[in-house]
């Protein structure tokens, strides 16, 4: 076959589709006239032409300004008629050049997430064969990687300059990362860090402890948070809450451990041997991060108690009362919130009534007027705090209003009853420990027309859910003597007819990856403080078929 033959042949035909397909890409041949030879099926798919334009005879040349005409190798939407930045000839001169190339390749855009690669190659003799390939899914794979990448080292910048420490370990409790704020916290250089363990780091008894606790995340995937009096490595003592995550595939778990550092947040303007005033609720354990040797025996800090103490927050922003209500119960607080000033009204009214102390309400500065004048006539002490101060300063502020001595102190509270018509048909039975979430109980129960009784422990809930038989439980699941899922059991247990009675387990956000231990118990449903009529409506709605009280059927 001489060089000016087509190789039109049906066997070379086939033989070359065959090639085409074994690479899985078009495949085109053309001679030293730039006139096409053979232009595979495959092609089709990625030159946007007419046929005629790929038939062996066609002229490069044709083939180029057609593409162009089309907007170069990316097909033309309807409404779009953009093509290539070069001039027409220019372009379809700088095609036909990168086909004379020895070698060259290229990768062209053809949609919006479509791309090919073009590898040309021309032979001694003339000949030249350009292949075209699909490279779309490797140009996702490339592109996410390098996307990755940057977010990895970005990730990488932005915990090596966080403020507070940071640091990961494996499986086998070694540290496998730390941040510049754990390195000082350590005293330590990072790569002085990196590689040991904690027996090699602390004291022998803070060392088993702090295996422990990241034993038990590895291997259960429940977060754990605990309060820290810290003494760093230079003496010096801070409050840390140090919280610690499971992360990772099985088989590759890390726990990372993060420490804030709450002497900012809960010290405010406090003397700096009351940066713990207050804060019992959290449960402050020692940890003194010195060398073994340089250890000594420390006073310990005296503490001033807040814990207990009730607290209305008032605000009708979600998010306000959801960050909220939780840190007031680390501080040990009494806390529960109020959206508009019917509800304070309410709140109050109630806790007057049963003769219970409110030892403040908590008002965000964007709720109506009406909620402070209602506040102010309650009589009850009104902080007023604006929404930014929530994240650092709010917890500071009320820790010092409730620390504020005061003239005259107020008598110890009689304990209040609440066995509403015990002797009459029970809707539902509460239990809760907490004073200021039975009033909310109470608020809620009498506004829906159902009679409740409420008890204060486990042991008393399981006491009276077998003499006054309500249609339907509330438990809080952390009750003294018995806890909720301890109650809940008993009742399960002792009923005649198992899960006869619904039980809705009570939860706050710092338990609520306790629902399997809810269903464990027997509990049918839960709900999430801070409570909500809705919420509770539909759960009555759900478990009570008739939506009727005792009474009213009575």
């Amino acid at each position: 076959m001489s060089e000016n033959t087509h190789p039109d042949t049906e066997f070379q035909s086939q033989l070359l589709e065959i090639v085409a397909d074994a690479i899985s890409g078009g495949f085109l041949v053309y001679d030293r006239n730039d006139t096409i030879l053979f232009a595979s099926a495959q092609v089709r798919n990625f030159l946007p032409v007419q046929p005629e334009l790929l038939a062996p005879g066609a002229r490069l040349r044709e083939l180029f300004g057609a593409l162009y005409d089309n907007g170069g190798y990316s097909p033309l939407k309807p409404d779009r008629r953009a093509r290539p930045a070069v001039g027409r000839d220019d372009w379809i001169a700088g095609e036909i050049a990168a086909l004379w190339k020895e070698r060259s390749e290229s990768t062209e855009r053809r949609g919006q997430d479509r791309w090919m690669s073009l590898t040309r190659r021309r032979f001694p003799s003339g000949f030249g064969v350009c292949v075209l390939r699909d490279i779309s899914e490797h140009r996702k794979r490339e592109d996410q990687w390098r996307a990755d990448l940057e977010r990895v080292q970005v990730t990488e910048e932005i915990l090596e300059n966080l403020p507070f420490p940071v640091l990961v370990k494996d499986r086998s409790l070694t540290y496998v990362g730390v941040n510049r704020s754990c390195a000082a916290l350590y005293d330590r250089l990072p790569e002085d860090i990196l590689g040991r363990n904690a027996r090699e780091l602390l004291a022998p008894d803070l060392a088993e402890r702090v295996d422990r606790i990241n034993s038990q995340v590895l291997e259960t995937g429940e977060p754990f948070q605990i309060a820290e009096r810290v003494v760093r490595a230079d003496g010096s003592t801070t409050a840390m809450l140090t919280r610690k995550f499971r992360v990772g595939k099985p088989g590759r778990y890390l726990v990372v451990t993060i420490m804030e550092d709450l002497s900012d947040l809960l010290g405010g303007g406090l003397p700096a041997d009351a940066i713990f005033t207050g804060m019992e609720g959290l449960d402050f354990v020692h940890s003194d991060m010195r060398p073994p040797d340089t250890l000594v025996e420390e006073a310990v800090v005296p503490v001033l108690p807040i814990a207990g103490r009730r607290v209305l927050l008032v605000t009708q922003d979600s998010r306000i009362e959801q960050d909220g209500l939780p840190q007031m119960l680390g501080l040990g607080l009494d806390a529960t919130s109020a959206r508009s000033a019917a509800e304070v009204k309410a709140i109050t009214d109630i806790a007057a009534e049963r003769q219970m102390t409110i030892d403040l309400i908590a008002i965000d500065s964007a709720m109506p007027f009406e909620c402070l004048e209602v506040a102010q006539a309650s009589g009850i002490d009104v902080l007023v705090f604006e929404a930014f101060q929530m994240e650092r300063e709010l917890m500071s502020k009320i820790t010092r209003h409730l620390l504020r001595p005061k003239n005259d102190k107020a008598e110890e509270e009689p304990d209040v009853e609440w066995q509403v018509a015990a002797d009459t048909a029970v809707d539902v039975l509460v239990a809760e420990d907490n004073a200021v979430n039975r009033i909310v109980f109470s608020q809620i129960l009498e506004g829906f027309g159902y009679t409740y009784v409420i008890a204060g422990d486990g042991e008393e809930a399981v006491r009276l859910w077998r003499e006054l038989n309500p249609r339907i439980v509330l438990m809080d699941v952390t009750l003294p003597k018995l806890n909720g899922y301890e109650a809940a059991s008993k009742i399960r247990e002792t009923e005649e007819t198992p899960g006869r009675t619904p039980i809705i387990g009570v939860l706050s956000p710092a338990v609520e990856g306790d629902r399997d231990a809810c269903w464990a118990a027997g509990m049918n449903d839960v709900v999430m403080k801070p409570l909500s009529p809705d919420v509770l409506e539909e759960k009555f709605r759900k478990y009570l078929a008739d939506g009727v009280s005792a009474t009213k059927r009575a």
